[in-house]
């Protein structure tokens, strides 16, 4: 893959010790397959190929908070009376740091390809409605075409606050360059301006709106996979859930459902009811998950008015807590998560629950040994970790299975995607993860 390290193992071809891989069902079509667990999850393959036990390795992942649900309490957040002038000025500032420090990182060699073009979609859905708010980034496979492709709406993360679709430029180039499909991804708009649900609104509205358009995008429309990142990948989930049950929230959908082929989330949010110190102290390395001043931020701009913990059931806000009934209706899902994000559990119990459901689907995932959340986002001038095109290539390997392809690599025509001019050399000074090495 160009715009990612090249020299790592094929997936499938030996152990990954970066990762935990569990499949309700094995692959059957392109590409090697991943290893296959059945019986318990999970089980994981540790650096020395000695594969331990199941049981040991869930007692060393699944950690629980040390209290019963009578004594649990609110977390009273500091930001949660401040004025939402200040929530917005906060929020602001991170926003342009982060879009300089993306900005950066996307020109890092090997660089990442910018996007083909770029639409404005309608909102229909939120009580800010209005003609072309949302803005889509669009890469579109530079070899001919032999029929419609398949396309990947892509939802990038950032806490609901900040983040663009161009951080996800090299997951892109991963999509291309594998499966030759048409990449989307959607700006949903961002709170404090537009809290909760408001970005979920706005990807549906995406999701229908591209899939009304596929011949002018040149895809199948019965071949679409959703993909994200952290909070984008919760978007992802809440967004099939929408389209699923419109009618548990009275959406008047303006277009046809389109089939979902599959979901690939990486590190999403699932559970709001938990607070967020009970999810820092169920992390093995709470020293490494994100700031209290900035998750602090992000809940005071993405739910308002606040809510308590126990009223954190909305599917939309919580697609964690779908019903067993919407978990079998889940198309095959491809789950990402990190060993040192507070995030981590919320994910085992939710493909724990997936994985017990007698009628579900395909389901892979993988845990990353040793790194945080975002572990994939380099920081400007750094390397992209060999791990992070390990990873990629699972996701994408998974997604081939779901659409009855072959896994490609189609390095020479990716090669002709145009890049930013201004091209940085990483810089030695940050050093590779464990996982990387």
């Amino acid at each position: 893959m160009p715009f990612l390290p090249t020299d790592v193992p094929v997936a499938g071809d030996e152990p990954n010790e970066n990762a935990i891989v569990i499949e309700s069902k094995p692959h059957n079509k392109g590409g090697k397959a991943t290893q296959a667990v059945h019986d318990q999850i999970p089980t994981i393959i540790e650096p020395t190929a000695v594969q331990l036990s199941s049981s040991n390795n869930y007692e060393h992942l699944e950690k629980i908070p040390d209290v019963v649900e009578a004594d649990r309490v609110d977390y009273v957040n500091p930001l949660a009376n401040s004025s939402r002038w200040y929530i917005s000025m906060r929020a602001h500032a991170i926003r342009s740091a982060a879009g300089f420090a993306f900005s950066l990182s996307n020109r890092t060699e090997p660089a990442a390809p910018v996007p083909s073009k770029v639409v404005w979609l309608d909102s229909t859905l939120s009580k800010s409605p209005g003609k072309e708010k949302i803005k889509v980034d669009i890469w579109t496979p530079p070899r001919i075409a032999l029929g419609p492709r398949a396309a990947v709406i892509n939802f990038h993360g950032g806490g609901w606050i900040l983040g663009a679709g161009t951080d996800d430029s090299r997951w892109a180039a991963a999509v291309m360059t594998s499966i030759d499909a048409v990449v989307f991804s959607v700006n949903y708009r961002l709170a404090p301006a537009h809290p909760f649900p408001n970005p979920i609104e706005d990807c549906v509205d995406a999701i229908l709106q591209i899939a009304a358009r596929a011949e002018e995008f040149g895809f199948d429309p019965k071949r679409i996979i959703l993909s994200g990142f952290s909070a984008g990948a919760s978007n992802a989930l809440s967004s099939w859930v929408v389209l699923t049950e419109p009618h548990r929230w009275n959406y008047n959908l303006p277009q046809p459902v389109p089939t979902i082929t599959g979901l690939a989330l990486f590190y999403p949010v699932l559970d709001w009811t938990f607070t967020r110190p009970e999810k820092r102290s169920t992390c093995h390395k709470p020293e490494l998950t994100l700031s209290s001043g900035l998750t602090d931020l992000i809940d005071a701009s993405y739910v308002y008015p606040p809510i308590s913990r126990k009223e954190c059931v909305d599917w939309r806000l919580s697609p964690g807590l779908i019903d067993d009934a919407t978990i079998a209706k889940l198309p095959p899902m491809h789950l990402c998560l990190c060993e040192y994000d507070m995030l981590l559990q919320e994910g085992l119990r939710f493909a724990k629950r997936i994985r017990a459901h007698p009628e579900c689907k395909t389901l892979t995932l993988r845990v990353v040994s040793q790194e945080k959340h975002a572990w994939d986002k380099p920081m400007p001038m750094a390397s992209v970790k060999d791990s992070v095109a390990t990873e990629y290539t699972e996701a994408t390997l998974a997604m081939a299975n779901w659409l009855g392809q072959f896994h490609d690599t189609d390095n020479e025509s990716m090669l002709s995607l145009p890049t930013k001019r201004l091209r940085l050399r990483p810089s030695g000074y940050f050093k590779r993860s464990r996982s990387a090495e």
